[in-house]
């Protein structure tokens, strides 16, 4: 049996008979203290871990921000093979994309014909792969007192295809007529959205 002697407000002790065991019993006042104790300590934990998470949280900010900027940068280098402009008496050449690596372009050469231009492009083939039928939309126009491409409405456009296969690992020109802008007022001339045409694999 067991004997519970008077119990005060904040804990209860109960004794066995013979006197082997006891307990205490807190009561509801304490275990309510004990409660609020351990959800003190908790918030300090985490006030002390706030520093670490804020660090954590800026650390990973920063990756993605590393991630978007290259991202960005390969968008953009993609972007610029997608088009090229030329201009007469520019040397060097532009670079346009494909889907089995890159074709250079240069203005080698522009020439008065039947009242506009005569130019001659000449495209380089890196690769291994003869391209047959090349297309190419082909825009010029002139430019201005200062150098700078006039309003859109001046600018005319063409679709281009090649006559002749773009032999692999050469370089070879073709003539396209520009009409209505004499070579004296011709600015600029643009190729986008270039498609390779059928692709020949050299044997090995």
């Amino acid at each position: 049996m067991c004997t519970a002697p008077a119990i005060d407000k904040t804990t209860a002790e109960f004794v066995s008979a013979d006197g082997s065991f006891s307990f205490r019993m807190r009561s509801e006042a304490q275990h309510s203290l004990s409660l609020e104790t351990d959800m003190r300590r908790s918030a300090l934990c985490l006030l002390m871990l706030l520093p670490a998470l804020s660090a954590c949280h800026s650390k990973v900010d920063d990756r993605l921000k590393a991630m978007e900027d290259r991202l960005a940068k390969v968008e953009q280098s993609i972007g610029e093979h997608q088009a090229i402009t030329l201009k007469p008496g520019q040397t060097g050449y532009g670079l346009l994309a494909t889907d089995f690596g890159r074709v250079a372009v240069a203005l080698a050469d522009v020439q008065p014909y039947a009242g506009g231009s005569r130019i001659v492009l000449d495209f380089g083939n890196p690769t291994t792969a003869r391209l047959s039928g090349m297309t190419a939309k082909v825009e010029w126009g002139s430019n201005d007192a200062k150098g700078s491409p006039m309003t859109p409405s001046t600018v005319q456009s063409l679709n281009f295809v090649a006559p002749e296969p773009l032999p692999a690992g050469s370089w070879h020109q073709y003539s396209i007529d520009l009409p209505g802008v004499a070579p004296t007022s011709l600015g600029w001339v643009k190729l986008s959205a270039f498609d390779s045409g059928q692709v020949d694999l050299l044997s090995q």
